[in-house]
C-alpha cells in the first residue's frame, strides 16, 4: 500500500475510533484520490452511516459557487464586477459607493445579519423571502467605508444572491444548475430550500453530554450566502474545475485567487509559497473546511455533521500527511479505571470559567465557537501524585489537573484540538 495513503487512513481512524471525527473527508494529489470516506453516523436516530456520497448542507463553502455565478454573468457581459451596485439594485443605500467586487470581497462595510441577537433568537427559525431578509439590514449604517478593510458580511453574499437573480432573470438555485452544477456534472450538489426532500442528506447534529440534534434553521433564505448542499466527491470535481479555470477565463480565475485583506471571491487566500486557498463553513450542526494548494495539485476536505469538529486542524493534519511532512499525530490512548470526582468546581481564566462535574462520571462544560458552551464527557488517561490528565468525548480536548500534596485540584490546563493551552484557576468547588 501506498505509505501516503496508508497514514492517512490511520490517522482518520485513529479520530474516528475515539468519537473525534464524525463526517466524509477527501484527500487528493496530482490527481488521484488517495482518501476519500465516510466515519460515523449520517443520522444518529436513524442509525445511517456517513459514506463519500452523503450529502451535507455545506454552509459558507456556498460563498464561492455565489462569486462564480458572478463571474460567469460578468463573462457573459451581463454586468461588470466594477459596477455600483446602485446601477443593478437602484434602491439599496449607499449604492453608489459600492461595487460587486466590494461585496465579493467582503470589502462593502454592510452589517452582517448573522450576527445580530435577533438572529439566533428567533429570526434564524423562520421562513423569509431574499428581499425581507435584505429588507432587515439595508437601512443600518456601514460599518466602515466600502473598500478601506474587510469584514466579513453574510448580507454582502445575499446581496450578491439578489444581483444574480436580478441580472439573469431566474431564481438563484437556476441560475447556479445552468451555468455551474449541469456543465460540470455536479449532480448531487444544489440549494437546499428546506422543503424539497434531498436523498441522503445528512442530519446536524451538536453535543450536550451524548450527540443531540442541532437548533433548527429555515433553510427559505441562506441561499448564496450558506444555503447549499454537496458532497466530497462533487467538491472535489467542483475544485479541479476550479484549478483548471473550466468555466471562466484565466484572468477572472487570477482575480478569484488574488487576496485583498486575505480573500479573494469566495475564498480566503494565504499568500505563501506555495499559496493556499481555503474556506471554513457552518451551518446548525454541521462544519467543513476546504482547502486547495493549486500549484500541488492538492485537495483536502473535512465535511462533518457534528458542528463542534475541528475541522481546520484535520484538513492542516491530513495535508502534511499527503505532502509527506512531519507531523506530531494523533496518540491513542486508554481509559483509566479511576474515581476522579475530587476533580469537580468551577475553573476560570479571566473572563472564561468551564465547569468540571459529575453526573453519570466526570464531564466539563466549556464554552467553544462563537462563546456557545457545550457538555463533554471527561475520560481519565493518566494519573500521577501531582496531576490526573483527562480526554474529552468527541472532541480531541486534553485536561491536565494539576494538584495539591493533598491530591487537591488547585487548577486545570486545557489544551485544544488545534494545540492552544490555557491554564484555568480552581475558583469554587460547588457545581450548581
Amino acid at each position: 500500500m501506498n505509505k501516503k495513503i496508508d497514514k492517512l487512513q490511520i490517522y482518520m481512524d485513529h479520530l474516528a475510533s475515539h468519537n473525534y471525527f464524525n463526517g466524509s473527508v477527501l484527500v487528493a494529489h496530482k490527481g488521484e484520490v488517495l482518501l476519500k470516506k465516510g466515519y460515523g453516523m449520517a443520522s444518529f436516530q436513524y442509525g445511517v452511516p456517513n459514506t463519500s456520497s452523503i450529502k451535507f448542507r455545506i454552509g459558507s463553502l456556498t460563498k464561492a459557487f455565489t462569486a462564480m455565478a458572478i463571474m460567469v454573468l460578468h463573462g457573459q457581459g451581463k454586468l461588470d464586477i466594477d459596477d455600483s451596485i446602485e446601477r443593478i439594485l437602484p434602491d439599496y443605500p449607499n449604492g453608489a459607493i459600492m461595487t460587486v467586487r466590494h461585496l465579493l470581497n467582503h470589502a462593502s462595510g454592510i452589517p452582517s445579519f448573522t450576527s445580530t441577537p435577533d438572529y439566533w433568537q428567533t429570526a434564524m427559525r423562520l421562513p423569509w423571502a431574499l428581499t425581507k431578509v435584505i429588507l432587515s439590514f439595508k437601512d443600518l449604517p456601514l460599518e466602515f467605508e466600502p473598500g478601506t478593510k474587510m469584514d466579513y458580511s453574510n448580507s454582502g453574499y445575499l446581496l450578491l444572491t439578489a444581483i444574480v437573480e436580478q441580472v439573469s432573470g431566474c431564481s438563484y438555485a437556476d441560475f447556479l444548475k445552468k451555468a455551474i452544477l449541469d456543465p460540470l456534472g455536479l449532480e448531487e450538489t444544489g440549494v437546499d430550500n428546506g422543503r424539497t426532500i434531498i436523498r441522503e442528506l445528512a442530519s446536524g447534529h451538536t453535543v450536550w453530554g451524548d450527540v443531540i440534534h442541532t437548533e433548527f434553521v429555515d433553510m427559505s433564505f441562506p441561499l448564496g450566502a450558506y444555503g447549499m448542499y454537496s458532497t466530497v466527491e462533487d467538491l472535489y470535481t467542483w475544485c479541479q474545475a476550479l484549478m483548471n479555470g473550466t468555466l471562466v477565463s484565466d484572468v477572472l480565475m487570477k482575480q478569484m485567487f488574488t487576496g485583498v485583506n486575505g480573500y479573494g471571491f469566495g475564498w480566503f487566500i494565504e499568500n505563501r509559497v506555495p499559496k493556499a486557498i481555503s474556506h471554513f463553513g457552518d451551518i446548525n450542526g454541521f462544519v467543513h473546511h476546504l482547502m486547495m494548494i493549486p500549484d500541488e495539485e492538492l485537495v483536502v476536505m473535512a465535511l462533518s455533521n457534528i458542528n463542534i469538529t475541528p475541522v481546520n486542524q484535520i484538513t492542516s493534519d491530513l495535508m502534511k500527511i499527503a505532502l509527506g511532512k512531519e507531523m506530531a499525530g494523533f496518540e491513542p490512548f486508554k481509559v483509566l479505571e479511576l474515581q476522579a470526582d475530587n476533580l469537580a468546581g468551577r475553573y476560570q481564566n479571566g473572563d472564561v470559567i468551564i465547569t468540571i462535574g459529575v453526573d453519570q462520571g466526570l464531564y466539563t462544560i466549556v464554552p467553544k465557537m462563537y462563546g456557545v458552551p457545550y457538555k463533554f464527557r471527561l475520560f481519565p488517561v493518566k494519573a500521577d501524585m501531582d496531576t490526573v490528565i483527562c480526554k474529552s468525548d468527541y472532541i480531541h480536548d486534553t485536561y491536565c489537573f494539576k494538584m495539591d500534596q493533598m491530591r487537591r485540584p488547585l487548577s486545570v490546563e486545557l489544551t485544544d484540538a488545534e494545540g492552544v493551552t490555557a491554564v484555568y484557576k480552581r475558583c469554587t468547588e460547588k457545581v450548581l
